[in-house]
């Protein structure tokens, strides 16, 4: 895979997970590389579309559209770095058949470390009744199948998570 040419690097992880820290770092690694490169937070692209439903098939929706758009950078010579939750076989089953030279990471984080961490409150939220449409919580999500695993239970280095990613890519 020759990510010069454009590609979308997917991250995926439920809230939480480290997946937009992980992106981030990610995305200043292979800027020293190339010009050519996106970030496309999950978060960031919703306030875009100026979509806050965050029913399942509302989610599934904007992943779909956020898919598209990652297409559409990617066809013109961009490696769009995607960090989203998007777990649904009907996301994964669109962007291994849609994008083109294609790289989804699972950033896994055990759901006892999520609700330890919870940043965001969406865990102590769902657990105190005060909101719903959490996924891992009151909707469920398909395990993907990823071309790499990061496990982000521990706490490993970044930059050890980072080069991982930048060794399965073959990217130097």
């Amino acid at each position: 895979m020759d990510l010069r040419k454009g590609g979308v690097l997917w991250l995926n992880g439920l809230a939480g997970s480290g997946k937009s820290f992980i992106a981030e770092a990610l995305y200043k690694n292979l800027r020293r590389k190339m010009n050519t490169i996106i970030l496309l937070d999950g978060d960031k692209f919703r306030e875009l579309l100026e979509n806050f439903a965050y029913d399942k098939e509302s989610r599934i929706e904007v992943s779909l559209k956020r898919s598209q758009f990652a297409h559409f950078l990617s066809s013109q010579g961009m490696l769009v770095i995607v960090s989203a939750i998007s777990m649904w076989n009907k996301v994964y089953r669109y962007n291994r058949e849609t994008l083109q030279q294609y790289f989804e990471i699972y950033v896994k984080c055990e759901l006892d470390e999520l609700k330890r961490r919870d940043k965001k409150g969406l865990y102590s939220g769902f657990t105190n009744g005060k909101i719903s449409n959490v996924v891992g919580m009151d909707i469920n999500y398909d395990e993907p199948k990823p071309d790499l695993l990061i496990d982000n239970t521990k706490c490993d280095l970044l930059d050890e998570k980072v080069q991982k990613i930048v060794n399965a890519l073959k990217f130097d």
